[in-house]
């Protein structure tokens, strides 16, 4: 009789512990799904906002400055005149190495990437060199439009100057 009890106390405590384990993962699992309704109105309201662009929002217009780095140089000191009717005036001098000190000046028109609306596009053929445009910078883009990475990476970021 002693052998039955206890059989029967350890296969009711079996299904007591097996029954809560089960209640646990219905309530991860609903607690997982309120996660996921109520994290679904935040990824809406971080969609991509089309009316605030770095070309309506910024003070881009203006003189940025600064050293981008050169494979066969000390570096390229660059200053990029951005105007408030797209016009822009780039001018590269290379330091040390071969270089005759003289600065290369190129001007033209740039636009906004319609794509990329903080991204802009100077027109001269054929590179059509990009910039990305922040709060007070324009960081050169790679030849594909992207921002360079790794630990050379601050070294592609002009400085605006303030008048």
């Amino acid at each position: 009789m002693k052998k039955s009890l206890i059989a029967i106390a350890i296969a009711s405590t079996l299904l007591v512990a097996c029954s809560k384990k089960e209640n646990q993962t219905e309530t991860t699992t609903s607690t997982a799904e309120q996660t996921a309704v109520t994290s679904a109105p935040a990824e809406t309201a971080t969609a991509v906002d089309t009316a605030h662009t770095a070309e309506n929002s910024l003070d881009w217009a203006g003189d940025y400055k600064g050293k981008l780095p050169c494979a066969d140089c000390e570096g390229i000191k660059t200053e990029l005149e951005l105007n408030n009717d797209k016009t822009f005036e780039l001018k590269e001098t290379y330091l040390g190495g071969k270089s005759d000190g003289k600065p290369n000046v190129t001007k033209g028109s740039f636009k906004f990437d319609e794509k990329k609306p903080s991204v802009i596009i100077l027109d001269t053929q054929p590179d059509k060199r990009q910039f990305f445009i922040g709060e007070n910078t324009a960081t050169a883009l790679d030849l594909e439009g992207n921002k360079i990475d790794g630990a050379m990476a601050d070294l592609y970021v002009l400085k605006k100057e303030n008048h």
